[in-house]
């Protein structure tokens, strides 16, 4: 898993390098090459190292905005220490509220804030971080009003999952849950996180059936090109998940 790497890109990003000068436009090309093959730890890192030195190049670069906070998501997310989540949860949002200033009417600025305000909030706690709740539905249902079938039904992913975790004396619900999972199985049937998080909601509702099933689907389906790393990630949880439920 990637660990201890974050501060260490951010240092090398701001010292600059001794290869000849590039611009933001050939350093994000570069970063995408990496990122397309992320599934290697050292090469996401890579791939962050390259955004970064963009964003550095020009701190104003839309684009270059939320490719950061894209990548930033996949290091945080496969990151083991908590401290350096967090961190990098934290300066993406930062990053993402500058994005969205620039552009306020395009879906990417809004959805990447609210992934990364979520996650930060999630591994701080959930209940040390409610407070948070009402910023991320307000910037799951922009980025829908903008484009819904971003990321890959993204921001109704994060919508199911936030009113599973929440508890109902504040605002948690598994049947609004179910309505956002679902919406995001209809834009993107192979959004393998989306089907694990929704198992997981059915099983809460006493649709046992529908949980096992809906594992059975994750397991054996062809991942989406271009979300390999995630979905065997997920189908790794999924197995575990189905032999809980299938004791």
């Amino acid at each position: 898993m990637i660990k201890k790497t974050f501060m260490v890109l951010m240092t090398l990003a701001l010292l600059g390098t001794q290869a000849p000068a590039q611009t933001p436009e050939d350093l994000i090309a570069e970063g995408d090459a990496l990122y397309a093959q992320r599934q290697d730890p050292l090469l996401a890192v890579q791939a962050l190292a390259k955004y970064q030195e963009a964003l550095r190049l020009a701190p104003d670069h839309y684009v270059t905005l939320w490719k950061n906070a894209k990548i930033m998501y996949y290091v945080g997310d496969n990151s083991t220490d908590k401290k350096e989540k967090l961190e990098i949860f934290k300066q993406a949002m930062a990053i993402c509220k500058k994005a969205v200033a620039l552009r306020p009417n395009d879906v990417a600025g809004h959805y990447w804030l609210g992934v990364h305000t979520g996650m930060y909030g999630e591994t701080r706690g959930v209940l040390k971080s409610l407070f948070l709740k009402g910023a991320i539905i307000s910037e799951m249902n922009k980025a829908i009003a903008i484009d819904g079938s971003f990321e890959n039904g993204g921001a109704y992913c994060v919508l199911g999952r936030l009113y599973f975790k929440v508890p109902g004396l504040f605002g948690g619900s598994n049947k609004k849950s179910r309505l956002n999972l679902e919406k995001c199985r209809e834009i993107a049937p192979k959004n393998s996180v989306n089907l694990l998080f929704l198992a997981e909601t059915y099983w809460a509702l006493d649709e046992e059936k529908l949980a096992v099933q809906t594992l059975q689907e994750l397991l054996s389906m062809e991942p989406d090109p271009q979300l390999i790393p995630e979905t065997e990630k997920d189908k790794v949880e999924g197995q575990k998940l189905l032999k809980k439920y299938t004791k």
